[in-house]
């Protein structure tokens, strides 16, 4: 039930719908952890109230629903929890509508849905603000790839630990989330090493490991790893081919198409954990 839960959610995120505002708010988890840090304070006790207890609460229910009937009704509980966790608004369909832009030479346009979307302002044509676009592209769909893993590995709940630790741990209030990074560190691990290599079997398989040699235990730069990994792995297309814009956006698309193959190998991998489990 876990992987159709995923798909589900996957093929949701995709359709342009009107979500609501709850729903896509890029602050959601920040605005719940807020309310329990203004009642409780901003230590342990916030953290334990607004991420462990639903998430022990989430186990709990779905140890409950047992059944035919049971399940079909967690597949609709759970896939609520999990379209909250994740957005309503997919990332790659985010990026899909910035290259539409691109190939119809719209630099105005791409310009004002690259602020909307993901917040990054500056000329379209400038190799700096396209950088910083495919960092900040690189990192949101990296958060996907470890909400999914450990969706898959151990199973809801633990994926709302993850996600909202996450959250917390990027709170202002450094003083109170030094233990709560660290925990993201560890927990972002495992899921950014298979990303890398899953990088190295659907794009440059020899020179993913050649430029990760001497990188992959370590905690530290997990993100900066991923991005050394996606720039050697992407295959980039013909310059010579189509206008002027889109040659300067070619990198995202030869990104994107990486992440895509990806999300693939990794579904692949799920459906087999399933099945094996």
């Amino acid at each position: 039930m876990t992987f159709l839960m995923l798909i589900l959610v996957l093929g949701l995120r995709r359709l342009e719908s009107d979500w609501p505002h709850w729903m896509t708010n890029r602050q959601r988890h920040q605005a719940w952890l807020q309310r329990m840090s203004s009642r409780f304070g901003n230590g342990g006790l916030s953290w334990g109230l607004g991420i462990v207890v639903p998430a022990v609460v989430l186990a709990v229910v779905e140890c409950q629903l047992q059944g035919f009937w049971g399940q079909w009704l967690w597949l609709l509980l759970g896939g609520g929890v999990l379209l909250w966790l994740l957005g309503g608004h997919s990332e790659f369909r985010q990026v899909d509508e910035l290259l539409v832009r691109g190939r119809m030479s719209d630099p105005e346009g791409f310009a004002a849905l690259a602020e909307d979307e993901f917040e990054i302002q500056g000329d379209p044509h400038s190799p700096a603000m396209q950088q910083a676009l495919a960092e900040k592209v690189l990192s949101r769909e990296q958060r996907l790839f470890v909400a999914i893993f450990w969706l898959v590995i151990a199973g809801l709940p633990a994926a709302l630990v993850v996600v909202l630790n996450h959250a917390w741990a990027s709170r202002t209030e450094r003083e109170h989330t030094h233990w709560a990074t660290r925990l993201d560190q560890w927990l972002c691990w495992p899921a950014q090493r298979l990303l890398i290599f899953s990088m190295a079997l659907v794009g440059d398989f020899a020179a993913v490991l050649d430029c990760m040699r001497g990188h992959w235990f370590k905690l530290q730069g997990a993100e900066q790893h991923a991005a050394m990994a996606a720039r050697v792995a992407m295959e980039l297309p013909d310059q010579e081919e189509g206008s002027p814009f889109y040659r300067i956006i070619a990198p995202l698309e030869s990104l994107q198409g990486l992440l895509l193959r990806c999300l693939a190998v990794w579904l692949i991998l799920a459906a087999l954990w399933v099945m094996l489990s």
